[in-house]
């Protein structure tokens, strides 16, 4: 939208006197001419530091939710960030780029003195259950600003303009007040523009995205997750500040995500710990913790040690995994106090097997070899 059409549109807005939407539409003219006009650029910050100081924004613990016209559903649920259930575990790189979103935002007065902007938008891609979701939730924590995310199934409509609307109203409701607003599952809403099975109105919703990507205020961060990062239009790439992908965790980090979850008040061997790790290798940290939460509330139940029911789920779960991994299994096991036959007997390996993947076996055997030579 031109700057023409949106000083009619806050004259329109003016005479009918919604006051609320008069003012979130005059920031979202200020910030875009500080962004496009240099020369007024001081000029534009100063009035918009004279509206943030007169409180003259309606603030969103006092905004009404936005809801669809037919369902009422809310079209987004809105979470003041205090605390997480768990400390995520990021890849390095994860972590340096959003701690440095963290601390633009801390000081983001000091960059738009010198007139350079905070990161405003961000694109989370990976596959599912690696912490996107708890990324912007971490990040709500941090910045201290009120999560915002947007309820993809109340949006969808069977009338695409209906959910090109819903989308709009969400969009325009977070700009209205600093927060953070969150659009996970973006590939449904973003798809690519190119598609022949999409038509024309999805292909308009693509375009209203890219705009408002484009006129998020400084004050806040817009945030899209994707699992399927290939459905997403081109252009969507070239809008986001920054672009963070999220691996699949290592092990060492899966096995920081088994600790934690497992907490500093059971006492379980390391070899327990490192033989989860070996059968979680390649799982996501949402399965890796629901999977650990499932023992541990068995434990509970049943009033037995979290090590005892660790070692039946090993045992369970070894029967269907490949040698290598059942032999670590089955290492551990040993380790922990069952005996080499139990053990073989259990899982389903037999103890020449075992003896093969034992620590130091391959020195072993290389020094018989060469006695025999």
């Amino acid at each position: 939208m031109t700057i023409e059409a949106d000083v009619v549109q806050l004259a329109r807005l003016t005479l009918e006197g919604k006051d609320a939407d008069s003012k979130a539409l005059l920031r979202k003219m200020l910030y875009s001419i500080s962004r496009h006009y240099p020369e007024l650029n001081a000029q534009a910050r100063q009035v918009l530091a004279s509206l943030k100081a007169a409180n003259l924004t309606r603030g969103l613990t006092t905004s009404p939710m936005p809801v669809d016209s037919d369902s009422r559903l809310e079209l987004v649920s809105r979470d003041n960030i205090h605390q997480l259930p768990i400390e995520p575990i990021w890849n390095p790189q994860v972590e340096v780029e959003l701690a440095s979103v963290v601390k633009e935002h801390i000081h983001r007065s000091e960059l738009e003195a010198a007139g350079v902007e905070p990161t405003r938008s961000l694109l989370f891609v990976g596959p599912p259950g690696v912490g996107k979701t708890l990324a912007a939730r971490w990040l709500a924590r941090e910045i201290r600003l009120p999560l915002l995310t947007l309820d993809l199934a109340a949006v969808m409509s069977s009338f695409l303009g209906r959910t090109g609307n819903n989308i709009r109203t969400v969009i325009d409701f977070a700009q209205k007040s600093p927060s953070i607003l969150l659009l996970d599952e973006f590939d449904a809403i973003a798809k690519r523009r190119d598609d022949i099975t999409e038509i024309g109105e999805l292909k308009r919703l693509v375009t209203v995205l890219l705009q408002s990507i484009d006129e998020w205020p400084n004050e806040g961060l817009l945030i899209a997750a994707s699992n399927h990062p290939d459905l997403l239009d081109p252009a969507v790439w070239r809008r986001f500040d920054r672009v963070l992908r999220f691996p699949s965790p290592s092990k060492p980090e899966i096995t920081e995500a088994i600790k934690r979850t497992i907490g500093s008040s059971n006492n379980v061997k390391d070899s327990l710990v490192q033989a989860l790790s070996d059968l979680f290798s390649g799982e996501s940290f949402a399965e890796v913790e629901r999977r650990i939460s499932q023992v541990r509330k068995s434990s509970i139940l049943n009033k037995t040690t979290l090590e005892t029911d660790i070692i039946r789920f090993l045992v369970n779960s070894a029967k269907d995994v490949e040698k290598h991994k059942k032999a670590t299994i089955a290492l551990a096991l040993i380790e922990s106090g069952l005996s080499q036959r139990d053990v073989s007997r259990a899982i389903g390996i037999s103890r020449d097997t075992i003896r093969k993947y034992k620590p130091g076996a391959e020195q072993a055997d290389g020094g018989e070899n060469a006695k025999r030579k």
